[in-house]
């Protein structure tokens, strides 16, 4: 296990750090702008930095302290409530915010080299994250607790409806405006590139924490160390007045949002156990089953899948992170048109289509990594009772591949074939590009049901926890080399199309073509058949709970 991890993160980092230093050197030497737009590029790296540790701390802190079965043992501890919080507020900080160094690591070190930092730059830049990812930390823990304690479910749903509606508006007008910007005859490239940067202009706010971070980095890259400096104890001082409120004032509304919490679910549960909502679901769903039938489903099985949209859709933690992918996945396809090439040519219509299909494929890989893999560890100590159910757990299993893969087939085929329209690709190739990512949704759906099931996490009750162990390492790991080989196998017989010289070029695109789709077909049967072989392994041995 740690030689996994550790050969995996000294690959990230190495690979990294060459991908961010071409980067940056390539956009440097553009005439004009490249200095300004390799900074703003850095600024708007570290806004997103925030806003993403903004939101994982929110989504931790709340499957922590509001959630956890954990924490409702501690408060009834002679412990203060005061120190449990921010106990957990450490917690949720040291945990949310490790990948962020290992992230920004190569580019900091891309960075430097640039710009010829001495060693001592990197040591600062070290030393100044701490207080910084202490600002998103605090703000978090704020937001949390204000929406806890005077805002339900029903009206988070419409705030978060709202913003989601109003974001989309923004970025549709965005790219609208661009497109016309393009069409436009004899613009200046000045005016182009201002408008271009005007809506990142938030990146560089001086109210946003992130700026203060970029100026001290930027400065001490530039041998500006007073400037540096002051911006880095501007960093301290926030950071500091941020965990003393938290300390001071938001951990005395802890014990009321906590409380709150509680009557709010306690009258869900009556609320639903009045209006029968789970016989509701059932009667819902059972049309939906019969007209797609699983491999051996039945009552028990409906029942199954009652039982895992309820708990999904009961945690917020968990479907809000799932329609921000969404989301974001909505809006990668509507800029896919302002691109700038030419799709009828034959060239940059076969690149754009397979770097498409990498984009979709990586959703897919995030989507069952992050969903799909603790789906069998969050049954749980509870597992004994589906042991006592009238089918085996190797049915379970099963339930919850074939589960899992129609729902990311749908949405990833629906999302290949709305970008391969907007991209104005034929119809046979966009039934091609459709029928891959469904076969690859399919072998990244079995490796993450396979190996959630061999390495499964039945003591953690938090789906973010149970993926960043070692299974949801090596599952991310392994669905990352599956799909570099098979978009390689797969883009052979473009490559073949397109060469007009040497050994490619003397190959037969046909049997080039059905040579690839074999090989795939093998791989993703291996990928898929041997993580599963080992998951019903694995249940077999516990099959003793059925006679319990």
């Amino acid at each position: 296990m740690t030689a996994t991890l550790v050969l995996f993160m000294l690959g990230y980092l190495g690979l990294g750090y060459i991908l961010f230093e071409r980067g940056f050197t390539f956009i440097a030497r553009l005439p004009g702008f490249g200095t300004l737009l390799s900074e703003r590029i850095f600024y708007l790296m570290f806004f997103f930095f925030f806003l993403m540790l903004v939101f994982s701390n929110t989504v931790i802190s709340y499957s922590m302290l509001f959630r956890s079965r954990e924490m409702s043992w501690l408060m009834t501890l002679p412990i203060r409530h005061r120190t449990l919080f921010v106990w957990k507020s450490v917690e949720t900080l040291v945990f949310s915010s490790w990948g962020l160094v290992l992230i920004s690591t190569p580019l900091l070190a891309a960075y430097g080299r640039i710009h010829n930092a001495d060693s001592w730059f990197y040591f600062r830049a070290f030393l100044i994250y701490l207080p910084f990812v202490a600002i998103p930390a605090a703000l978090s823990a704020w937001l949390l607790l204000a929406a806890v304690r005077l805002l339900g479910k029903r009206t988070l749903i419409i705030l978060a409806l709202v913003a989601i509606s109003w974001f989309i508006h923004h970025i549709v007008g965005v790219f609208e405006e661009q497109k016309k910007l393009q069409e436009q005859e004899g613009v200046n490239i000045v005016v182009t590139m201002n408008k271009v940067l005007e809506h990142t202009n938030l990146s560089v706010h001086p109210l946003v924490p992130s700026t203060w971070m970029s100026d001290t980095l930027v400065y001490w890259a530039k041998g500006f160390s007073a400037r540096g400096y002051f911006f880095c104890f501007l960093i301290l001082s926030w950071a500091l007045m941020g965990l003393l409120m938290t300390y001071s004032v938001a951990s005395r509304v802890f014990i009321p949002a906590w409380n709150t919490s509680i009557h709010r679910r306690a009258t869900a549960s009556w609320n639903r156990r009045q209006k029968r909502l789970r016989t509701g679901v059932s009667i819902a769903c059972a049309p939906l089953s019969r007209a797609f039938p699983l491999p051996g489903s039945g009552r028990p099985l409906r029942s199954l899948i009652v039982k895992d949209f309820l708990i999904f859709w009961r945690d917020p933690s968990q479907w809000v992170q799932f329609l921000i992918i969404i989301g974001l996945l909505f809006i990668y396809v509507l800029n896919l048109r302002n691109m700038g090439y030419d799709y009828q040519d034959a060239f940059w219509s076969k690149i754009i289509a397979h770097l498409n299909l990498v984009v979709c494929s990586l959703a897919v890989s995030t989507l069952t990594t992050r969903f799909v893999f603790p789906q069998f560890s969050l049954e749980g100590r509870r597992l004994w009772i589906l042991g006592l159910a009238p089918f085996s757990l190797k049915k379970i299993v099963w339930q919850k591949f074939w589960c899992s893969w129609i729902v990311a087939a749908v949405l990833t085929v629906s999302l290949i074939i709305l970008s391969g329209n907007i991209l104005e690709l034929p119809g046979p190739s966009i039934a091609f590009f459709a029928s891959a990512i469904g076969v690859l949704s399919l072998g990244l759906t079995a490796l993450a049901v396979g190996l959630g099931t061999v390495f499964p996490n039945l003591r953690e009750e938090g789906a973010a926890k149970i993926v960043s162990g070692f299974g949801g390492t090596l599952c991310l790991i392994l669905s990352f080399l599956y799909i570099v080989v098979f978009i390689f196998i797969l883009a052979l017989p473009a490559a073949v199309s397109l060469a007009k010289s040497g050994f490619l070029a003397s190959l037969d695109e046909s049997l080039v073509f059905w040579l690839a789709v074999a090989s795939d077909l093998t791989l993703t049967l291996l990928v898929a058949g041997i993580p599963l072989f080992f998951a019903l392994r694995r249940v077999k041995n516990l099959e003793f709970l059925g006679s319990l």
